[in-house]
């Protein structure tokens, strides 16, 4: 016999699996700073970075705010990984990929 709990439990893992964080920032990361890109006319271009996590799990998708929050912890990893200690947005994410600017700012 099934169990009647067997689909509203699925269902509230992936509600709660919805909410959770899955990015870690690497030490250092906090101290990379998002700007727009008026702000880094003095500073040098290390490139750029494009990061993607799961904007939806199984049908359920993730809120947007979520998202945003990992995409720019991943790019704030990178540009450590690179050097860099500032970002520029190249665009809004898209189906939880974004692609930024990574600088070296004075």
């Amino acid at each position: 016999m099934r169990s009647p709990f067997r689909q509203p439990l699925a269902l509230l893992v992936l509600v709660y699996l919805c909410g959770c964080t899955w990015v870690d920032p690497d030490a250092g990361a906090d101290n990379v700073t998002l700007v727009m890109p008026k702000h880094v006319a003095d500073c040098k271009s290390l490139g750029t970075t494009m990061v993607e996590v799961k904007d939806k799990v199984g049908f359920i998708h993730r809120s947007d705010e979520k998202v945003a929050e990992e995409l720019l912890t991943l790019a704030k990893n990178a540009a450590v990984k690179a050097g860099g200690d500032t970002l520029v947005a190249d665009g809004a994410p898209v189906e939880g990929t974004q692609k930024f600017k990574i600088y070296k700012c004075p």
